[in-house]
């Protein structure tokens, strides 16, 4: 039966020397037959980086030394990529025994509560494998020919996962909880769908080992994930204040009772251009109504911005710090092309997020 492995890092070599002095060690015996060396490698974000290799003796043993400044992810392997997934920290004298028949599930670790939570994670995510390869040779075929089966088994998986991660939200072993994959494209959590928990993993780990690489890879995930979550529908429009072209500054939130139009554009932008006649016609339909549009150009001066709005007769409130892509509004409401439309209702909520009027107008419709 083929083994899975859980997906935590990509597994691209990077060579690496190794380093003269030592602070932890990871000794072990394996039973049954075995391979010439063994190698310890340390599991980075960019890669597997190799820190020392060893010969295993007649009895099957072996020890292997590095040195880490913190907590980090191991690898202890016969071939350099499949093998056993560790936690060591500055000081940590790791034993392994280890089956060689099932090399990277079966085996026992002492002297890191870490790693043996990570061994009985991964011992539970191989009865999962074995579960799905039981219900069909071909496990890409699964979830197409026995939804109901793999469902089940994947949620049970999952729920243990889920379980395992609130037992021990503090521990680096539930980032590999948090990556886990059943096979291709069949991650056991996504973070659009379960970011409670990188959230939770996210604010343990960092209080306790900011330096981490691993750590700073799931808070850079998090925090750009809340960002974007903020400028989803339903949520409070963050606000903007921008001078009009008198250098009168304007308040997003000033304008709350009325339903608002942000539209972020420039005077370079032919498409901007294009769709002002159908943005008039929207302002003209429903400006007796509350309804207001507030545009932030990105522009870098104010010669072409104002000439714009004086050449295309624009009537709507015009704001802008003349910071093109740097725009402090443009930024804050994650802007990467023009024209770009947020509608925001009466009590300052996004309502959309778009680069289409006719969305913008179809919504409108709905709304009045």
């Amino acid at each position: 039966m083929k083994k899975f492995s859980i997906v935590f890092l990509a597994a691209m070599m990077v060579v690496s020397c190794r380093h003269e002095k030592t602070n932890f060690s990871v000794k072990g015996t394996i039973s049954g037959g075995h391979p010439a060396l063994i190698y310890l490698s340390e599991l980075t974000n960019t890669g597997i980086v190799p820190v020392d290799s060893t010969e295993i003796n007649d009895k099957g043993q072996f020890k292997l030394k590095g040195y880490t400044e913190r907590p980090e992810f191991y690898l202890v392997s016969p071939d350099k990529t499949r093998g056993i997934h560790l936690v060591v920290a500055p000081g940590d004298n790791l034993t392994l025994y280890i089956n060689s028949a099932n090399f990277d599930i079966d085996y026992v670790v002492e002297g890191s509560e870490d790693s043996r939570r990570i061994s009985q994670l991964i011992r539970e995510q191989n009865k999962t494998l074995e579960r799905i390869t039981g219900l069909s040779e071909e496990y890409e075929q699964i979830k197409g020919e026995n939804d109901f089966a793999y469902n089940q088994v994947f949620k049970a998986h999952k729920q243990y996962s889920r379980t395992f991660i609130l037992e021990n939200p503090a521990s680096l072993s539930s980032l590999m909880a948090l990556y886990q994959q059943l096979g291709k494209r069949a991650p056991v959590f996504e973070l659009n769908k379960d970011f409670d928990l990188f959230e939770l993993v996210d604010s343990s780990l960092t209080a306790l080992y900011p330096s981490s690489e691993a750590v700073q890879n799931l808070n850079s995930k998090v925090v750009g994930y809340r960002e974007k979550m903020i400028l989803q529908p339903g949520s409070q429009a963050p606000d903007i204040a921008l001078p009009d072209t008198s250098g009168i500054m304007i308040r997003l939130d000033g304008l709350k009772g009325k339903v608002v139009l942000l539209h972020f554009w420039a005077s370079w932008c032919s498409r901007c251009i294009e769709e002002l006649d159908r943005l008039k016609y929207l302002y003209q339909k429903y400006q007796d109504s509350s309804f207001e549009i507030l545009a932030i150009s990105l522009d870098k001066t104010s010669g072409s911005w104002k000439s714009a709005i004086k050449e295309h007769n624009i009537p709507w409130l015009n704001v802008s710090d003349l910071k093109y892509w740097k725009s402090t509004a443009a930024r804050t409401y994650r802007v990467e092309k023009v024209p770009y439309y947020v509608l925001i209702s009466a009590d300052g909520r996004i309502v959309l997020n778009t680069m289409s009027v006719t969305e913008i107008e179809n919504k409108l419709k709905e709304t009045r």
